[in-house]
């Protein structure tokens, strides 16, 4: 309990003593580590998402094998015949690259005006049209061309099925372009770069911060230890290699925090003592707090390993590994570390707004603090019934000029599967409306060949038999069906895409299948969101219960709880109404939201409780508080901010990703840590003035 004092006066001496023997041990641990363990990095999140993909699955035990589809939009400053040519061109060598399966754009053969003579019907590739009828025809009929090229005529989109993202080396490309696909190769040279400024970050803000160079070295040493073997321990368990660039922030986040509660008391209490009392009041006053949240964390978030989820299993190991890696770390080798150091300036200048924030918020107004939390419990609620509701329309997906292709399996080609595929098609514009651009099937096709027929009227089986042999005849059939399947291509406009993927996942009129990578991790990502939602909710809970296990109060379960969900319930108010879709990012800035959260409820009410049982005031029990606890949370949220604001200005998305959402996190986590917790401590402070509170046992 908080109450007891560890005698740690022999175990500082050993450690003195055998000092060199274990720096020494963790340095061979760290190169022998080094050298056997190779993790695969990688830059995206799709094969963490669709390794656990029910719609994958399935369509690969169709044997329809999904592919990557990637979009290279091209702008030119004005449309020639030069510069059709060379659009043309550029399609043409596009589709000749190595594990492309096609291209769809304003010049691909796919693309064709269909017309003719009374004797025979005609098919023109759109690529082949000079300039002025290419334009004429896409303005007649904008609804059908408009995802591929702009009104402007300055904006050309190719869409590239292949099997992996495409080399656009060597190719002669007019204009600027952007290229848009999810490729898991990872720019070494860019991410070591960031990852040298983020421990150069780390390094000269704790040089700044303590005037000294051993804080700033054990730091980095203490960081980078613990994500070594963090992750290699994590790979040991379960043989996955894999690991996104992003996860080590996990480590990096709550090991930073946990060694600053460590380094700190170790630091101030220099100021009246000597370097072996420094160690033994650091042990004595951070090892328990220290060993809770461990505890809490190993307890709050073990439940969810046993989810069938790659994804939830790697960030709970991440927390886990994490705080218990860096635990064991700062009790061993950093007390052998600072052993041999003796400080000069030990005096914290910046402290004394502990005093502050104690004076101001001793005096707290009950009708705000039950206003915030009403609020709070208000977007939990509003949020869970967006979630758990029918159509779980939490994350919003909004897409310009995409697209989503499908296959359909067939018995025989016929009017009735033609006619099915047109219902599909109505009933999907009925639902989006403008939304959606021309949906591109063997139904579209084979109407259009039908109304340029003039042997034929309506469309029954003889039409359907002559359009076939004109799709045959013109060599098109391959890409509106195969053997077995149709094949179709919806264009989209301007469309909510998770909305459209929960419609064709319920229509029940055509068995649906998803080919393309992007939509089967978009749905992924949107199936997953009860479940994600549902782990969060049941670890938020499964802390707040251990928390008050810890402190043996009912109330503490209450604060151990809201503590957590306050940085979480706002944030996803931010996300709601900024319309952010789901990613492994968010994910894993929301995992170390909830380790930093539960590391400074321990801390803050360890220091707060401990101060009251040994009969200090409600104002001096605040001051300590703020002064041991609250100044490394302040020291580690502005480190965080700052490595997480460089890597939003980086040029890799998922470090912009990953830095803007934790940067926030952190930065909501902090807040709530210093204006939400100590006066929630308040709230349920009971103690009588005799050392001892009501509701506590020994």
């Amino acid at each position: 309990m908080y109450y007891q004092t560890p005698d740690v006066t022999k175990y500082v001496d050993a450690v003195a003593r055998f000092r060199g023997y274990i720096i020494a041990a963790y340095l061979l641990l760290f190169f022998a580590v080094l050298a056997v363990y190779h993790p695969r990095v990688l830059s995206s999140d799709a094969m963490f998402w669709l390794k656990d993909s029910a719609e994958m699955q399935r369509s690969e035990a169709n044997r329809y094998t999904p592919h990557l589809l990637s979009k290279l939009t091209v702008h030119v400053d004005a449309f020639d015949e030069t510069t059709r040519e060379a659009l043309h061109t550029l399609n043409d060598r596009l589709g000749a690259l190595e594990g492309v399966d096609e291209v769809y754009s304003l010049f691909s053969k796919e693309q064709s005006a269909v017309g003719g003579t009374p004797e025979m019907v005609g098919v023109v590739s759109t690529g082949d049209l000079d300039t002025y009828r290419l334009e004429k025809l896409v303005k007649e009929r904008f609804n059908a061309y408009g995802n591929v090229v702009d009104a402007d005529f300055k904006t050309f989109r190719f869409f590239i099925s292949a099997q992996s993202a495409v080399d656009l080396g060597g190719l002669a490309i007019p204009g600027s372009y952007t290229y848009t696909a999810t490729n898991e190769s990872v720019d070494w040279p860019e991410l070591i770069r960031y990852g040298v400024v983020l421990l150069l970050t780390i390094f000269m803000v704790f040089r700044f911060l303590f005037r000294n160079y051993i804080s700033a070295v054990s730091a980095v040493i203490v960081i980078t230890f613990s994500t070594l073997f963090t992750f290699a321990l994590i790979y040991g368990l379960t043989g996955i290699a894999a690991v996104h660039m992003t996860m080590p922030f996990i480590t990096i986040s709550i090991v930073l925090v946990d060694f600053l509660f460590f380094y700190y008391r170790w630091h101030v209490s220099q100021y009246k003592i000597d370097k072996r009392n420094a160690l033994i009041k650091m042990l004595n006053r951070s090892s328990a707090p220290a060993l809770w949240t461990s505890v809490i964390t190993a307890m709050g978030l073990g439940s969810l390993l046993f989810i069938d989820s790659d994804i939830i299993r790697l960030l709970c190991l991440g927390v886990i590994f994490s705080s218990i890696v860096g635990y064991v770390i700062n009790l061993t080798f950093l007390p052998a570390l600072l052993s041999y150091f003796e400080l000069e300036h030990t005096h914290i200048p910046y402290a004394k707004m502990g005093y502050f924030f104690a004076s101001s918020e001793l005096h707290y107004n009950r009708k705000f603090l039950h206003l915030f939390l009403g609020v709070t419990f208000g977007l939990m609620v509003l949020g869970g019934s967006m979630i758990y509701s029918e159509s779980s329309r939490f994350f919003n997906l909004n897409v310009v000029n995409d697209q989503i292709q499908l296959k359909i399996p067939y018995a025989r080609i016929d009017l009735e599967l033609i006619r099915s595929i047109d219902r599909f098609t109505e009933a999907m514009g009925e639902k989006f409306g403008e939304g959606l651009g021309e949906v591109v099937s063997l139904a579209t096709i084979v109407q259009s060949l039908n109304d340029a027929n003039s042997q034929t009227d309506v469309l029954d089986d003889e039409a359907l038999m002559q359009a076939l042999f004109y799709l045959d005849l013109y060599g098109m059939q391959g890409s509106y069906y195969d053997a077995d399947a149709v094949n179709i291509r919806i264009n989209l406009f301007d469309v909510d895409k998770l909305e459209l993927i929960d419609w064709l996942a319920r229509y029940s009129a055509l068995d649906i299948y998803f080919v393309d990578k992007e939509t089967l991790l978009d749905s992924a990502k949107f199936n997953k969101t009860l479940l994600l939602s549902t782990s969060l909710f049941s670890a938020l809970l499964v802390i707040g219960l251990i928390t008050g296990w810890i402190f043996r109060s009912v109330a503490m379960v209450f604060v151990g709880f809201i503590v957590n969900a306050v940085p979480i319930a706002w944030f996803g108010l931010l996300v709601r109404l900024l319309d952010v879709p789901l990613s492994l990012e968010m994910l894993i800035a929301m995992t170390i939201a909830v380790g930093l959260a539960s590391d400074a409820t321990i801390h803050f009410a360890y220091k707060y409780f401990r101060a009251r049982y040994f009969g200090r005031s409600q104002k001096h029990a605040l001051e300590k508080m703020y002064f041991y606890s609250g100044i490394p949370v302040i020291i580690g949220s502005v480190v965080l901010i700052a490595v997480f604001v460089a890597l939003y200005l980086s040029s890799l998305q998922s470090l912009q990703l990953i830095g803007l959402y934790s940067a926030v996190l952190v930065f909501i986590s902090l807040l709530t840590d210093f204006f939400v917790l100590p006066v929630m401590l308040l709230f349920i402070d009971r103690f009588d003035g005799k050392k001892k509170m009501v509701g506590i046992t020994d």
